[in-house]
């Protein structure tokens, strides 16, 4: 049997499947499209969130929760200023003519011999002997086990004696953090005479006609370059002098105030760095 020939029916009906056929694959593709989108929009979205987190987290700084006692990890983290009894000039004046066990008792409680030697001072020929005296500076709390004190402020009495083995000269030299002198800048603390008369005064000295007279700042500082722009300060230095009231020895005083910056500061305003010392000499 010969098969049917088509017709133009056929060809129309054709047609028509094809293009139903067409609508209904440009829609799934259409919609497929659509979640494919969607779905990579939704993954951008949180690859993007878990990158910013991944960044947040690694900049953010922890706080302690609300209940912790947060002044246990300052004793363990932050180590505790450190403070020393204050002490006083001793009466310097009263140790000439004194022999070195006499000179220990009079100092008293605290200082304790740590060096006796001839000398030779070749611009005192009458000196003939060293004893030195250096004073424990007592705490004012007690240490936490472990604590290490990487500084210990220093008092000390140098008597030189003669041939008799009596104290003709005396030098001084004590740490202001161990007498009561308030922590301010160099030039504050002598703008006015009060340093220089009260530790003359604590040693038995009265200064014979002494008019106090304020350093000129500059003057007083030392740089480790005074030529570089970027020149630092490491030292204020000053020295204050006189004659004193008395016949006998000591009769003429010598005081020096230095604040030693170390490797140095850019300005005398950082005085809370400074090792800060008094250096008195009576002969």
């Amino acid at each position: 049997m010969c098969a049917r020939p088509y017709s133009m029916y056929d060809l129309k009906y054709n047609e028509e499947e094809v293009l139903k056929r067409s609508k209904k694959t440009r829609s799934v593709l259409i919609v497929a499209i659509i979640l494919l989108v969607i779905g990579l929009g939704v993954l951008c979205y949180f690859s993007y969130n878990l990158y910013i987190d991944a960044r947040s987290a690694g900049r953010e700084v922890l706080q302690p929760p609300a209940d912790l006692n947060v002044g246990k990890i300052d004793d363990i983290g932050v180590p505790k200023t450190i403070e020393f009894k204050k002490t006083t000039v001793p009466d310097l004046a009263a140790l000439f003519g004194l022999g070195i066990n006499e000179v220990e008792a009079k100092l008293g409680k605290g200082f304790k011999l740590t060096k006796s030697e001839s000398v030779q001072d070749p611009g005192n020929p009458n000196i003939t002997h060293l004893a030195v005296f250096t004073f424990t500076p007592e705490l004012v709390d007690e240490l936490d086990s472990g604590t290490i004190i990487t500084y210990m402020p220093n008092e000390s009495v140098y008597a030189s004696l003669d041939q008799n083995g009596k104290v003709i000269d005396i030098y001084y030299t004590c740490d202001l953090r161990l007498l009561d002198v308030p922590l301010c800048s160099y030039e504050k603390l002598l703008s006015n005479d009060w340093l220089v008369l009260s530790t003359l005064q604590s040693a038995g000295i009265t200064p014979l006609r002494y008019t106090y007279t304020a350093p000129v700042l500059e003057e007083t500082i030392k740089y480790d370059n005074v030529n570089s722009e970027n020149r630092k300060i490491t030292k204020q230095t000053y020295i204050f002098s006189g004659r004193t009231t008395s016949q006998t020895l000591p009769t003429a005083w010598t005081l020096t105030v230095n604040y030693d910056y170390g490797s140095g500061v850019q300005s005398p305003d950082h005085y809370e760095k400074a090792i800060r010392v008094i250096n008195l000499k009576l002969a």
